[in-house]
């Protein structure tokens, strides 16, 4: 077992235990899928969904991964002292804004980086000339997400511009489906047919080492024909669909268990209230334990009670409203229950009441808010094996 942490706060008491058998069977899962030439992006914004971004990249340096994708520039530098052979994909388009010496830091190391515009082009060139080093640029085209792509017209004059100049390089050609990962999937077909039709009439087939890629998780499980050169798995690396699924195409394993220790035992008695509020009353004599975490933590106060959590196969009630660093649960049904036995929080089950899709469902969320919002000050602890015998240490 082997302890990791991203922040320089770090709660010991409060753990997420992350599976690197769980994390690298479902990244084997998602390359099944694909052909052998098609380049695999593990998807590691947002500190790994959750996971911890550093914990992540250390399981995963080694294994057949060619790309880590990450939000902006600030995770780039942040990871980038930690990768081993493999390239980093900025997924946040570079824009003026930024600061000079970002472009220019990710020329020197040699990051890829989404451009979605003329001006940012024209930017970057400005920037970076007279310096060493060349910035790697991925043109997003817009098809349908309407959000940071580049209507299809547009593309010549920026491709113009990126050849124009000696510091940039034009590496990658790509979409992002908005629908993928919906039952009906005639959007993410029409968006596909589009990305095609632009492919077809750009005339780039000629170029060496440009990569064109579409999949996100859903479109790498769900739809072949988007495959291209590369995929870009997130959340199925971590061992989710988008939505509970019924008949799944492949096994995916949840990669985290997140667990806290008992604080304190309360007996409360028949009529009175517990936390803020007064939402609950106890109906009987009551014994309460309090767990350090709350929405500071990550754990949504609309959870308060509804969720619920377990000590050892017990299902136990979160009870009043859940507080910024502390909650209740009623564990007066639960043998032997002691201060310092910890308590799951988030499950690492599909099936769980306290597993992210449940979680999700009590928010009306989606299962990738639930992992994210886990706080980076919750100590990762990378097991090599399957969870076993979790304690506090």
């Amino acid at each position: 077992m082997n302890r990791q942490n991203s922040g320089q706060f770090v709660r010991r008491d409060i753990q997420a235990h992350i599976s690197s058998d769980a994390l690298l069977n479902n990244i084997e899962q998602l390359r099944s899928l694909c052909a052998p030439s098609v380049k695999f992006c593990a998807v590691v914004k947002t500190n790994a969904y959750g996971h911890g971004i550093k914990e992540v990249i250390g399981l995963l340096k080694d294994a057949k991964v060619d790309f880590f994708a990450v939000a902006s520039v600030f995770e780039a530098l942040h990871i980038a002292p930690d990768i081993n052979k493999q390239s980093i994909l900025i997924l946040q388009p570079i824009h003026p804004g930024l600061g000079d010496e970002y472009v220019i830091a990710a020329a020197q190391k040699g990051f890829h980086w989404s451009i979605a515009s003329l001006q940012a082009a024209e930017y970057a060139t400005s920037v970076l000339a007279g310096e060493n080093g060349t910035l790697n640029l991925h043109i997003n085209v817009e098809t349908g997400m309407d959000r940071c792509g580049i209507e299809p017209e547009l593309v010549p004059k920026l491709i113009d511009c990126i050849d124009a100049s000696l510091n940039l390089n034009l590496a990658g050609i790509y979409t992002h489906f908005a629908t993928a990962d919906e039952d009906d999937l005639s959007f993410a077909y029409e968006q596909l047919s589009v990305f095609k039709d632009f492919l077809a009439h750009i005339g780039l087939a000629s170029r060496k080492d440009l990569l064109v890629h579409a999949a996100n998780s859903a479109a790498t499980i769900k739809m072949p024909e988007s495959h291209f050169d590369m995929v870009r798995c997130g959340i199925a690396m971590y061992g989710y669909f988008s939505r509970r699924q019924a008949n799944p195409p492949i096994r995916l394993t949840p990669v985290m268990k997140v667990q806290a220790p008992i604080i304190q035992l309360k007996k409360v008695q028949e009529g009175k209230s517990v936390s803020y509020g007064r939402s609950f009353i106890a109906q009987r004599d009551t014994l309460v334990a309090a767990i350090p975490f709350g929405y500071g933590d990550g754990y949504k106060r609309i959870f308060s009670n509804a969720a619920k959590m377990k000590i050892g196969q017990t299902l136990i009630p979160v009870i009043g409203k859940v507080c910024m660093d502390q909650l209740m649960l009623d564990v007066t049904d639960v043998s032997g229950v002691a201060v310092g036995q910890m308590v799951t929080i988030l499950e690492d089950s599909h099936d769980s009441p306290c597993g992210a899709y449940s979680l999700a469902g009590l928010a009306d969320t989606i299962c990738y808010e639930v992992l994210t919002n886990i706080g980076p000050h919750v100590s990762r602890i990378v097991h090599q094996a399957p969870f076993k015998n979790l304690k506090f240490h």
